[in-house]
């Protein structure tokens, strides 16, 4: 049993977003299907498993988290690694309400007409399946990204700061901007995105304590990484990983680090993790 468990935790991790989010579109398609209709509550001396609807339900989700992860990515990637405030979000849920609104039109008239002929078009049964399946979709895209929406409020916030003292002077690095952090000669150095190094009065345990829930992963004992900074991860000899840094980053020079076996599916969970955000 303990070796079922460590092979599942092996291949299988909630922080993944296709994971998470697959787990819970079953979850709703399989109780809103047996809520719905009354023949369908398990206690109904006629019931029968709604497998066709439940099926039904989970490729349109499927369908609705792909319309909005697409218009999520380009928000970010435009807006949300500048500023996250309610009016942006708002843009987001309509924009994507919108995507999901057309989609559901076109499937409507498409599918009833080859379905049940043009003589089955009815407004009312259009705008009424149309509000029920927004509303739906809203309570959905709100459940399944707010968790990546708090994570990139936590790294634009003012919290999330970095304030750093080295020889009388005060600098203060923003998370976002941090590539990755490393010690040498007992000296800790902070490396932000365009490749400018700052010394700090820090050992990597303090700033590990500091920064630990912004997304960073401490690799070694001398090293810890943001996904931002990676270039390159590859399987090596005694099933350890090399990860090579963006030579943007590291000023052309070639910098690498090695992963230990042991700590190698845990470094696997964190960086495909941290590529879904």
């Amino acid at each position: 049993m303990k070796t079922i468990i460590n092979s599942f935790k092996k291949h299988i991790s909630f922080s993944n977003f296709w994971i998470r989010n697959g787990f819970i579109l079953i979850i709703i398609s399989i109780l809103s299907n047996h809520l719905f209709e009354p023949e369908n509550f398990p206690f109904n001396k006629n019931y029968k498993f709604p497998l066709f609807p439940i099926v039904v339900s989970i490729i349109a989700g499927i369908i609705v988290i792909l319309i909005a992860r697409f218009n999520f990515n380009h928000f970010k990637n435009k807006y949300f690694t500048r500023k996250i405030d309610p009016q942006i979000l708002l843009r987001f849920l309509f924009s994507t309400l919108g995507y999901i609104t057309i989609l559901y039109i076109s499937l409507y008239y498409v599918l009833n007409g080859l379905i049940n002929g043009i003589e089955s078009y009815s407004i009312y049964h259009l705008l009424t399946g149309l509000s029920v399946s927004l509303l739906i979709c809203t309570l959905g895209i709100t459940l399944l990204f707010s968790i990546d929406i708090y994570k990139l409020h936590k790294l634009l916030s003012v919290k999330g700061v970095l304030k750093v003292q080295q020889g009388g002077k005060t600098t203060l690095v923003k998370y976002v901007e941090i590539a990755f952090i490393y010690s040498e000669n007992k000296i800790v150095y902070i490396v932000k995105t365009d490749g400018t190094t700052i010394i700090t009065d820090f050992t990597l345990n303090d700033i590990e304590s500091k920064i630990i829930e912004q997304n960073f992963y401490r690799a070694n004992r001398q090293t810890i990484l943001h996904v931002r900074s990676i270039e390159q991860v590859q399987s090596i000899e005694n099933g350890k990983l090399s990860v090579q840094l963006k030579s943007t980053i590291t000023n052309k020079k070639a910098f690498q680090i090695n992963i230990s076996r042991y700590k190698k599916q845990e470094f696997m969970n964190w960086f495909n993790g941290n590529l879904e955000i």
